[in-house]
């Protein structure tokens, strides 16, 4: 597997699209498509990487810097250590950029990614309550200290 930089590596945004969209739910985000997201990803607000097995994008991590420093990730397949290299992928990146932190909002039915935050070494801070789309959704933040403050 390899690691790639969608911004540069613009061959996988359809790949990158239909493996999005499959989370839309868990994610509380709405569908993207081509255009909006080719626009979105020259944003200098946000670094998104995924890693490739041959020519199929198996995962994909999204470090949101104007959220300082909030991180999402998705893959294809459960229970294969993907979730856990896009993380630690997301970690290097916010550390090269001095971030003292990452952190993300989660789902508190989410086992799956509840599970990959935490044996990411991230810290549960709790329970916190999300609105979209008019509705609320209750979930849990985890944060991940980068350096020591």
């Amino acid at each position: 597997m390899r690691v790639i930089d969608l911004k540069g590596e613009t061959e996988y945004i359809e790949q990158y699209i239909h493996l999005r969209n499959s989370y839309v739910d868990m994610l509380l985000t709405s569908f993207v498509n081509k255009n909006d997201t080719i626009k979105w990803l020259q944003s200098k607000d946000v670094e998104i990487r995924g890693v490739v097995d041959g020519e199929v994008l198996e995962g994909v991590v999204i470090l949101y810097l104007g959220r300082e420093g909030e991180v999402a990730f998705f893959a294809k397949e459960r229970n294969k250590g993907i979730g856990t290299m896009l993380l630690s992928i997301a970690e290097d990146i916010a550390a090269s950029r001095n971030l003292p932190y990452i952190w993300a909002w989660v789902l508190k039915d989410n086992m799956i990614a509840k599970h990959v935050f935490e044996k990411s070494g991230f810290l549960n801070e709790g329970a916190q309550t999300r609105n979209h789309n008019g509705i609320s959704y209750d979930g849990v933040k985890y944060k991940k200290l980068l350096v020591q403050i």
